[in-house]
């Protein structure tokens, strides 16, 4: 009896200790808005000195200009959807090419990994825990379209429908600047699936991948005349 009593105990020693391996700890709040309690703060962002490319195995989709908008409420933000837009762009060897969004978002839930400066939205399987954290929301019925254009025509169309890529992660941080009032965010999304009309926007796969940096900043209005300050804290 005394024997068994003791395997017992060191069974349950040993499943407490895995589960100190896998269980991660509770999200803190991820940005703050200054003044955001007064009610709606909204965002806009471009890109950072770069382009934002989505590269397929049927070849690359670049895009100069990037542009994203979003809004939230309260001081305290735990979860952000951003829409994007993009023009300038060009796509699988054609110098004209069409991206639209059709109302499709980005959408940041709650994280798990931050620290005093930096926080990371992450769908990748760390300790043995699938983290899904990055969304790409459609309206129903709808997807992106890119669509790259010979002479006034269109060539092609690749989609990229609802889903939450199978891997990837985009790293806020705070951008630097004296006020600190503005985050930096990094895009490196991969295993993005997507399908295409065939020629060269290809037919389907899971591999795309997408990459991008911008600076999000905040205001009280949707004229953008006051900024608020946003930042990454704990």
């Amino acid at each position: 009896m005394i024997r068994s009593h003791r395997m017992l105990g060191l069974a349950i020693t040993a499943i407490i200790a895995l589960g100190a391996l896998v269980v991660e700890p509770a999200a803190a709040v991820p940005l703050t808005v200054e003044g955001g309690a007064s009610g709606t703060t909204f965002y806009t962002g471009d890109q950072d000195n770069s382009s934002h490319e989505f590269v397929t195995p049927a070849g690359t989709v670049k895009c100069t200009t990037a542009v994203f908008t979003g809004s939230s409420t309260g001081a305290s933000v735990n979860e952000l959807t951003l829409a994007p837009s993009y023009s300038g762009c060009t796509a699988f060897g054609f110098a004209g090419t069409d991206v639209k969004v059709n109302g499709c978002t980005y959408t940041f839930t709650t994280p798990k990994k931050s620290t005093l400066t930096t926080v990371t939205w992450s769908n990748v399987n760390e300790n043995g825990i699938q983290r899904e954290e990055l969304h790409i929301i459609c309206p129903a019925g709808k997807k992106i379209e890119i669509t790259p254009t010979s002479f006034g025509a269109s060539v092609c169309t690749q989609f990229i429908g609802p889903q939450t890529p199978g891997w990837g992660h985009v790293t806020g941080r705070n951008a630097g600047t004296s006020l600190a009032m503005d985050i930096t965010l990094e895009f490196t999304l991969e295993s993005i699936v997507y399908t295409g009309s065939g020629g060269a926007c290809g037919t389907s796969g899971v591999a795309a991948k997408y990459t991008g940096k911008s600076t999000i900043s905040a205001y009280s209005s949707e004229t953008h005349f006051t900024q608020r300050g946003l930042t990454i804290s704990l």
